[in-house]
């Protein structure tokens, strides 16, 4: 359970039906990410960057040459056909990097644009969409508005594109124009599926020395129009990930010294955010139980009847997760930090009246429990029993068993921004490799 589900939501996107519970708390878990490292979004490897740049570019040539496109249709297209060869050249086994590998068909068939393009044909959560934040903070878009397809390119971002896909000419001719004649209608399938596309675009591929320092550039350097603040942080927090090659992870954020490259105010911000995700855990723990207590076949239940029976152990590991939950409040409010929205939930969560504590929980939910006046009800994704833990989903990028020396319990974009970190030194490879070593069976 990663955090950048922290991104939007919180800690509660579980295995399965990937059920996803915001708690009415976004607000609080997207400034907990940005005090912790500003302007990277989900962005976890270079690759990543490299094709959303693209889609824009491309995107806004096809439209000077007169096509109806979007930002949005042409990135995704274009990160669908890096994905779907890349897998063809892996015989479809899997990678982190890649999505769509139930999905997306055999490249022996049908890849025009117009094919590719349509919403159907690839996954819904597509790389390009954690790249929102980073394009504009890092100078590789200039930005008209917050979304996708309000972006425009910029000249830094036109200099990656330059060192990152120079060596490629299919047909004797750019990357960008391939792709632009490609959105245009002008291009047959098979001009699509050639090897110097395909190492182009291919999110496996490693990208060359210069254009790994080009991104770390843009990294430490950020845009015209980001906050001084907000660069400084992002260069700490790279900083202090690149000391870490080689760590031993495991330590808790409570426990673990203040980084040498970070100031004071970054690492108690950072070590506020962890015992915030840590009371989001707890507080879902608990929701697990009552749902767990309901079973498969209670509609509903008094909220007064499920605080009694969790206290006293009717419900199994009830009193436990009850504990847990108050301690973990009592930490993030000893801690002092000042988020509205976090401090408004601690508190509620340390209530001393359990049936408050409950009603404030489920309130928050409506995703597997609903509040129904004073009784608690299910809600659309309710199942009746705790959720027993199971593989990753194929497109989960962060397996917890991950050998990450980062501090448990930190905002995501940290162990993100770890890994973004090994693949501009190139070692991501090797990292990703040990990994699949670790965790196969």
């Amino acid at each position: 359970m990663g955090h950048e589900v922290w991104g939007l939501l919180g800690p509660a996107s579980l295995s399965g039906r990937r059920r996803t519970r915001t708690l009415g708390l976004g607000a609080a878990v997207r400034s907990f990410n940005d005090l912790a490292v500003p302007g990277l979004g989900s962005v976890w490897f270079g690759k990543q960057l490299v094709l959303a740049t693209l889609g824009v570019v491309v995107a806004e040539s096809a439209r000077r040459a007169g096509a109806k496109v979007s930002n949005i249709e042409v990135a995704n297209a274009v990160e669908a056909l890096a994905c779907c060869l890349a897998f063809d050249d892996r015989q479809w086994a899997p990678d982190r990097r890649l999505r769509g590998r139930t999905k997306l068909p055999e490249p022996g068939e049908d890849l025009s644009f117009r094919r590719v393009r349509r919403t159907s044909f690839y996954v819904t959560q597509t790389l390009r969409m954690g790249t929102v934040q980073a394009l504009p903070a890092l100078g590789l878009v200039t930005a008209r508005g917050t979304r996708f397809n309000a972006f425009e390119s910029s000249v830094n971002g036109c200099a990656v594109l330059e060192v990152a896909l120079a060596p490629y000419r299919p047909f004797r001719r750019s990357v960008q124009a391939h792709l632009v004649d490609w959105v245009l209608g002008r291009t047959g399938a098979a001009s699509m599926q050639t090897a110097t596309l395909r190492e182009a675009l291919s999110p496996c591929a490693a990208l060359s020395p210069d254009s790994r320092a080009l991104l770390r550039a843009r990294l430490e350097l950020g845009s015209d129009r980001e906050r001084s603040a907000d660069t400084l942080r992002r260069r700490q927090a790279l900083a202090w990930v690149g000391s870490l090659h080689g760590a031993a992870p495991g330590m808790s954020a409570s426990d673990f010294p203040k980084p040498p490259a970070l100031d004071g105010d970054h690492w108690d911000d950072i070590r506020a955010g962890a015992l915030f995700f840590t009371l989001m855990d707890a507080a879902v723990a608990v929701l697990d139980a009552v749902e767990a207590h309901m079973g498969p076949d209670r509609r509903q239940m008094p909220v007064a009847d499920a605080a009694r029976d969790l206290e006293s152990a009717a419900a199994p590991s009830g009193p436990v997760r009850i504990l847990a939950l108050r301690q973990a409040a009592r930490r993030f409010l000893d801690a002092q930090h000042r988020q509205p929205q976090a401090v408004e939930f601690a508190r509620q969560c340390a209530a001393d009246c359990t049936d408050d504590l409950l009603r404030a929980l489920v309130g928050r939910d409506g995703t597997v429990l609903r509040l129904l006046g004073q009784d608690i009800g299910r809600g659309p994704a309710y199942r009746g029993a705790t959720p027993a833990a199971g593989p990753p989903e194929e497109d989960d990028a962060d397996p917890r068993g991950d050998d990450i020396p980062i501090p448990h319990g930190v905002s995501h974009r940290l162990r993100n921004l770890y890994r973004l970190h090994l693949d501009l030194q190139g070692d991501l490879d090797a990292w990703l490799e040990r990994q699949a070593e670790r965790s196969a069976p």
